[in-house]
């Protein structure tokens, strides 16, 4: 299923995604991420969809795979405060978004591998990407909705669809509506006394809280059993040592108990 021409979509449901921002509809763009930027001095908050990415990016600078069957888009939202709480838990504010958006459309039971991923079944349905620039940040999302299956090529191992897991096709505009809503409804709620609810949220969805795992950083690798994820949206990891190590990003894989 690939993203319609703007004329094609429903008055209803375009005016629907239009109150979070100004939606843009490109069929190629290098990065959803980078043209939300180029559009940064319009000083509006923005939606960029697009079919296909021809450099899109992960975090670490890892190829973000896109296709017609992905819900591949970015968001473009502005920061006057740099103390803004919902800033600082920006990343893990949309992967709860996401689950929520998966429950309600797919009836689906999906979790949060810290910091910026969304699993189904133990394979990876989503990643996210947040950059900022001064007071502007893009929110990247690149969701797998109507893949049948995943070129063996493409290297993908865990790599899983929405369809794969339920067996059905979605719409992916609306999904992308129920996600938009319950974002936008969750950064309002950071910035008051439902931030600890929210956070509590995010912790019951964690796919690695409680678990073993490996946290790789630039500089370092640890090991051992994630404890907590904190009020800042960091992992703090018990080590086999038994020293506390507190991560504020890495790429977490899961350890098996020997």
């Amino acid at each position: 299923m690939t993203i319609p021409e703007p004329r094609l979509i429903p008055g209803e449901l375009l005016a629907r995604l239009a109150r979070f921002g100004r939606v843009y509809l490109l069929d190629s763009v290098t990065s959803t991420n980078d043209h939300a930027f180029s559009l940064a001095d319009r000083r509006e908050p923005a939606i960029v969809l697009a079919e296909r990415q021809t450099a899109g990016r992960g975090r670490f600078r890892r190829v973000w795979y896109s296709d017609p069957d992905s819900l591949t888009f970015s968001l473009l939202l502005f920061f006057d405060d740099p103390d803004d709480p919902a800033l600082r838990q920006l990343t893990q504010l949309v992967a709860l978004s996401i689950c929520r958006a998966i429950e309600t459309r797919a009836g689906l039971k999906p979790g949060i591998r810290w910091p910026n991923d969304v699993m189904l079944d133990e394979g990876k349905v989503c990643g996210v990407l947040c950059e900022q620039r001064k007071d502007a940040v893009a929110v990247g999302c690149g969701l797998n909705v109507n893949q049948p299956g995943f070129p063996e090529e493409l290297g993908l191992p865990d790599a899983v669809s929405l369809r794969m897991v339920a067996g059905r096709e979605f719409e992916k505009l609306e999904l992308l509506d129920s996600l938009l809503a319950g974002f936008h409804r969750a950064l309002d709620e950071a910035r008051t006394d439902r931030l600890p609810a929210l956070l509590a949220d995010i912790r019951s969805r964690s796919a690695i809280l409680h678990r073993r795992a490996e946290i790789r950083t630039l500089f370092r690798r640890h090991i051992g059993t994630v404890v907590d994820i904190d009020s800042e949206g960091r992992a703090v990891l018990r080590t086999d040592s038994g020293r506390l190590v507190v991560v504020n990003s890495g790429q977490v894989r899961s350890v098996r108990c020997s």
